[in-house]
């Protein structure tokens, strides 16, 4: 990513004080459209938002933050591209579509509310998409004109990109099975891919891998004691988690309790439920539990750094094979949209190719 002139910004915000805030608020300028800091910014923060529930650890990087901070920024150079090469080929949006567009965004982020699982109803879905759009400082039409861009940008990669992609054939698919299957014992099976191969590889290789291993489903209930907390402080929290067993243990439905009673506040709303887990995936001494609980079971009280854990076991899966008739159509549709992504790449590339882009990335 090519670095600003600061010097040179410095000179002009210093002479030109009228058009200071112009400058300061473009990132890039595509064919002369510019992109706005505000936009970025939002774009930046959504995307570290998503970071911070998936991967936390990653943004204590700064140079894995900065590298974020550029793709985000990459990216709307990129939709930019696309939006304007469909005002080119005169790409129509009907009024029809961008209804189903904007039904398609409130039913995929937010007809279920992410703190308690629970299905919102309608009234209550458009009750949460409003205090999206006014934390985001949108109206509804600034809404429907993102949504109609992306609608816009979509149409463009159907009719200018789908075509290009072609379906693998069984030869292809059973090589790429393989190849994913080695992955899950080795990162040499994609040694001399292209980097974003690689990774798709080993990240849909080790799904697979997971698919088929040995999991159990389990809730639990959390009494929490703080960090170097004193004995006097874990044994009264033992003592609460050995009572809240025995109500469990006199007949009180678990997750109730859990809703109720757990310190864990993201699984107490879904009753403890922590969903299917893995080997590895946990602290070793809830995990051995975990595993080792018959269906239905609840634990004794179970100590972690986090404090104690009442856990019961819903459902077990035994560990099984990965076979390729199995996830021959998962293997298809993987290689498709690597396919896909390929192709993508390579046609904003001309479009760049063919353009004229200015970066002004903002200091961070």
């Amino acid at each position: 990513m090519r670095s600003s002139n600061s010097l040179l910004l410095a000179v002009l915000l210093a002479s030109v004080p009228v058009s200071a805030k112009v400058l300061e608020d473009v990132v890039a300028r595509v064919n002369g459209k510019p992109l706005l800091l505000t936009e970025y910014k939002k774009n930046v923060r959504s995307v570290m938002e998503n970071y911070q529930r998936s991967m936390p650890q990653l943004l204590r990087d700064d140079e894995a933050v900065k590298e974020l901070r550029g793709k985000v920024l990459e990216q709307m150079v990129d939709d930019e591209l696309l939006a304007q090469e469909g005002d080119k080929l005169g790409v129509k949006i009907f009024q029809r579509e961008l209804e189903k567009g904007v039904e398609e965004i409130q039913e995929r982020n937010f007809r279920t509310d992410e703190e308690t699982g629970k299905k919102r109803s309608d009234s209550e879905m458009r009750a949460a998409l409003a205090a999206e759009l006014e934390k985001e400082g949108l109206n509804q039409d600034q809404f429907q004109e993102r949504i109609k861009r992306q609608l816009l940008m979509r149409k463009v990669i159907e009719e200018k990109v789908r075509p290009l992609v072609k379906e693998p054939d069984e030869k292809t698919l059973q090589a790429a099975f393989e190849k994913l299957k080695a992955v899950a014992s080795s990162t040499q099976a994609v040694k001399g891919m292209p980097e974003e191969t690689a990774q798709a590889y080993l990240s849909f290789g080790m799904r697979l891998h997971d698919s088929v291993s040995e999991r159990v489903r389990v809730s639990h209930l959390l009494v929490k004691f703080s960090p170097g907390a004193s004995m006097v402080e874990r044994n009264q929290a033992l003592k609460r988690a050995e009572s809240l067993r025995r109500k469990i243990v006199e007949g009180a439905d678990f997750a109730e309790l859990a809703a109720k009673e757990s310190d864990d506040a993201e699984s107490a709303p879904r009753g403890g439920d922590l969903g299917f887990i893995l080997k590895n995936w946990m602290p070793p001494e809830f995990e051995k539990s975990a595993f080792s609980l018959q269906v239905g079971d609840v634990s004794e009280p179970v100590e972690s750094k986090f404090g104690y854990h009442l856990i019961r076991v819903q459902e077990k899966k035994a560990k099984d094979s990965l076979s390729f008739e199995r996830v021959k159509g998962d293997v298809g549709q993987f290689l498709y949209t690597l396919s896909s992504q390929t192709e993508l790449q390579s046609y904003i590339k001309k479009l760049r190719a063919a353009a004229t882009v200015e970066l002004t990335p903002p200091a961070e």
